[in-house]
């Protein structure tokens, strides 16, 4: 699992590289495999195995432009929605779902 306790964001932009750059080591059990503590909340991600289609693409390992990441962060960080990405082709496609819950739960 990636962590990053106590991560040091000040902007969206810092939290839309780490969520863009996070794909887990393919050898990670999961089920969570990215936890990003900001201190009163947590962000995590875990392998997503449900029917909703992915909200955002990218056939890369990671996403080189995050910006189609933006709207969703945003409903995930005023509204708690949460979201899932997948990044890879052909038969290396990483599918998460990322989450927000108050530190503890």
């Amino acid at each position: 699992m990636k962590f990053y306790p106590n991560a040091d964001v000040r902007n969206a932009l810092m939290l839309l590289d780490i969520i863009g750059a996070s794909g887990p080591d393919p050898s990670d059990p999961g089920p969570v495999v990215v936890q990003i503590d900001l201190g009163g909340k947590v962000i995590e991600a875990s392998y997503y195995k449900g029917k909703k289609d992915p909200d955002v693409v990218s056939r890369h390992d990671i996403f080189y432009d995050i910006k189609p990441l933006m709207p969703f962060l945003e409903r995930m960080l005023f509204d708690e929605e949460d979201f899932v990405t997948e990044t890879g082709s052909h038969d290396m496609v990483c599918t998460l779902e990322w989450t927000i819950c108050k530190k503890g739960k």
